[in-house]
């Protein structure tokens, strides 16, 4: 037996978050997607840096929210439809156990925003300025520091492929005497503060003046993994995200995806943020678990696409009330458990060749489900 004798040309429920953006779609929870585009039209549209905590249990979609506006073309679509120019979009896991958190999150900044990019885009920039602006103009102002500034202008102004990947190298920490000598640059960026004015440079140039990127938007996941670095590093990379917040004023917004621990409440934010980055998020948005009625919503949705004969809507499930079954027994609900259980229930259809899920199909394999209260 295979998933098209249950009328599904794939199974719905992922258990894990994809990083494929055909796979990447967003069902139910219109109003958490409303709220979330909310922010992001506020940072296309006006100037002032934010900073948005998305608060969440595990299982709660921060994930998948983050993966979903990086990774589709929705942003693109609500620049459209805002008629702005277009954002630069990045998710970012926050270091953990890691002895140098703050070059660990540089390294995978340059991951997600390659060299090349950072060229091409102060390309863009320099083809949008007005007479008498210039690029490197523009650089210095922002740039806060004499060795950061002469780098983004050997950026900008580079065509030589060796020196190109000297620049990489040197990025990545290469400080041999053949590539400092190449470059004429001193030792490369091991201070905290000079990868922030690196950043902070990068950022507050191709954003300016909104002409070619209306807004950079950064998603840090898994905040909350800061608690497995020591207070040393905790000090560092709370320290180096209020300083990077404080010298891109503008046009940078910064979602920070925490999950609590237990017992853990949002009055006690300030413990693991620090009080200078805690008070600056004063934006949340609240990824609550969702109500039967809204899971069920959430179900249609993810099963309409992967029907075969899309005038059976709920695929191999036999009605709502199968649903709301299922859901009654799970008990406490999150979006992860929800598609463990489902995802479940769809391979021990086809295992036991099973075409209509029924409620008296699982009652009898109840004790094949873990999330099932008993």
């Amino acid at each position: 037996m295979e998933l098209s004798d249950l009328n599904l040309k794939e199974n719905p429920f992922r258990i894990g978050p994809s990083l494929n953006p055909k796979d990447l779609v967003w069902a139910g929870f219109q109003e958490l997607k409303a709220k979330i585009e909310h922010r992001l039209k506020f940072s296309m549209k006006t100037s002032p840096s934010r900073i948005v905590l998305n608060w969440g249990r595990y299982g709660s979609g921060k994930t998948h929210a983050a993966n979903f506006f990086t990774k589709t073309s929705r942003v693109k679509e609500l620049s459209e439809e805002n008629n702005v120019e277009s954002t630069i979009n990045i998710k970012i896991n926050l270091p953990r156990t890691s002895k140098d958190p703050v070059q660990s999150f540089f390294r995978s900044f340059l991951g997600q925003i390659s060299l090349s990019e950072i060229k091409t885009q102060l390309e863009k920039v320099n083809d949008s300025l007005k007479e008498g602006e210039l690029i490197d103009d523009i650089i210095e102002m922002n740039s806060n520091d004499a060795v950061i500034s002469d780098l983004f202008k050997l950026i900008k102004s580079t065509n030589d492929k060796a020196q190109f990947q000297a620049i990489e190298s040197y990025l990545f920490g290469d400080n041999t005497k053949g590539t400092l000598v190449k470059l004429g640059l001193p030792s490369g960026l091991k201070d905290d503060e000079q990868i922030v004015n690196f950043i902070s440079t990068y950022i507050n140039c191709v954003t300016f003046d909104k002409r070619q990127c209306s807004c950079f938007v950064l998603w840090l996941d898994e905040f909350e993994d800061i608690d497995t670095l020591n207070k040393q590093s905790q000090d560092r990379i709370t320290t180096f995200f209020r300083q990077l917040f404080d010298k891109t004023p503008n046009h940078f917004l910064l979602f920070l995806n925490f999950t609590p621990k237990t017992f853990f409440n949002i009055e006690d934010l300030s413990i693991v943020l620090g009080e200078a980055l805690s008070t600056r998020a004063k934006i949340q948005i609240n990824f609550d678990a969702p109500s039967v009625e809204t899971a069920i919503i959430y179900l249609k949705e993810l099963i309409e696409p992967q029907l075969i004969d899309n005038s059976i809507k709920l695929g191999p499930f036999k009605d709502e009330s199968t649903l709301s079954f299922v859901l009654d027994s799970i008990g406490n609900l999150s979006i992860r458990k929800i598609n463990e259980v489902f995802s479940l229930l769809v391979e021990l259809a086809i295992l036991e060749e099973k075409e209509n899920i029924d409620i008296k199909f699982i009652d009898s394999m109840k004790i094949e489900i873990p999330s099932f209260e008993s």
